[in-house]
């Protein structure tokens, strides 16, 4: 169903056609805003944050429980976006497993009893049957049969079928140089509208005038391995360990033939968080990249081997929190930002898109946890 743009709403520029970008696009358009988008490339690019082919879904959210309505909103549209089931959300559940007195693993438990999440809870000789993982006795594992992934081109080109169908212009090619007051100037003119969304993922920062808040760009690798045995029962799956939260995939052929991991976060790798210069990233593979991930490998899933196949790098845009930032400017009414989305983000598009919209059209306010005021 298309929708008609309403000239009493605003035409509004979206800078930016990643997936933040296009998820406002086709919530405003929806709406009957007028809508126009920019970007320099189509996405899915490797020199963003969407980068890697898949992206977890997962409702057990040990990042605050006020996440679960929203990841249960985007998943409901994911799926209402599907011309088949499966087509962009893959449903494979997820094991999550650490030791019980790990904050992040409490926060999950936390999260499926205050939401009345499903989920099954697992000792450690239980997982070492049903997984090919290795655990100390004490730790335990919680299964969510709700947990899967996303497949981002798919998920990126039927946001942006969803927007052109409610008739937003998607403009590839214009890059912006700086974000103004009812304008976006660009490299060769620039573009005038009654609003602005900046939604331009790890180009934010830069673009953002007078930006009074903290956001800032580091640097993530993704691994693909080649398991020497197969592990059918693994499905996605996270791991709250002392080296830190590591992540991945079932084996399959997603972009990459293999099994993709990553390590998200962790407080015991030097210089993980440090942020870098977008335009200069280092995109060559450093020892100390790959040493933690291996080590991983070697302690918790060793029958998978550590034979790498493949490696990305992906950038993800942070604020001080890692919650994100979905809110207008104290100082620019007329401009709206979408950004921080902490490389837990691609999940919740279509909703934050939703947000964005009723900040625009509405006026509403922004939720608490994603205000300007709470990343100053």
């Amino acid at each position: 169903m298309s929708t008609l743009p309403r000239p009493d709403l605003p035409h509004v520029i979206v800078v930016g056609g990643g997936a933040a970008g296009l998820a406002c696009a086709w919530r405003l358009g929806e709406r009957g805003a007028k809508v126009t988008v920019l970007d320099p490339r189509r996405a899915p690019h490797d020199e963003g944050s969407h980068g890697g082919f898949t992206r977890v879904t997962r409702h057990a959210y040990h990042e605050g429980t006020s996440y679960v309505p929203l990841v249960r909103e985007a998943d409901d549209a994911w799926c209402g976006l599907e011309r088949t089931p499966g087509e962009l959300l893959v449903r494979t559940g997820m094991i999550e497993f650490g030791p019980v007195d790990d904050a992040d693993f409490m926060a999950v438990l936390e999260a499926c009893r205050a939401c009345d999440i499903e989920h099954t809870m697992l000792d450690a000789a239980a997982l070492r049957e049903r997984y090919p993982v290795e655990v100390p006795d004490a730790w335990q594992g919680c299964f969510t049969p709700s947990g899967g992934y996303l497949r981002v081109g798919a998920c990126l080109e039927a946001m942006r079928a969803r927007a052109e169908a409610h008739g937003a212009q998607v403009r590839t090619g214009a890059r912006a140089v700086a974000v103004e007051p009812g304008r976006v100037v660009l490299e060769d003119g620039h573009v005038e509208g009654d609003h602005i969304v900046l939604a331009a993922g790890v180009g934010t920062p830069s673009l953002m005038p007078d930006p009074g808040c903290k956001l800032s760009v580091v640097r993530r690798l993704l691994f693909w391995i080649r398991p020497r045995v197969a592990a059918p029962s693994l499905p996605v799956w996270g791991a709250m360990t002392p080296g830190g939260f590591f992540y991945g995939f079932p084996h399959g052929n997603e972009g990459v033939l293999g099994m993709k991991l990553a390590c998200h976060t962790s407080a015991a790798i030097p210089g993980l968080d440090e942020p870098i210069e977008v335009e200069s990233v280092d995109r060559s593979l450093r020892p100390e990249d790959w040493a933690p991930v291996e080590a991983f490998l070697r302690a918790h899933l060793p029958s998978l081997g550590t034979e790498r196949i493949e490696h990305k790098v992906c950038m993800y845009t942070v604020t001080p929190s890692w919650d994100f930032l979905v809110d207008r400017h104290p100082s620019i009414p007329r401009l709206t930002v979408v950004s921080g989305l902490s490389g837990h983000g691609f999940k919740f598009a279509p909703a934050l898109g939703r947000l964005a919209a009723a900040l625009v059209l509405d006026g509403e306010a922004a939720q608490p946890e994603f205000a300007w005021s709470r990343h100053v």
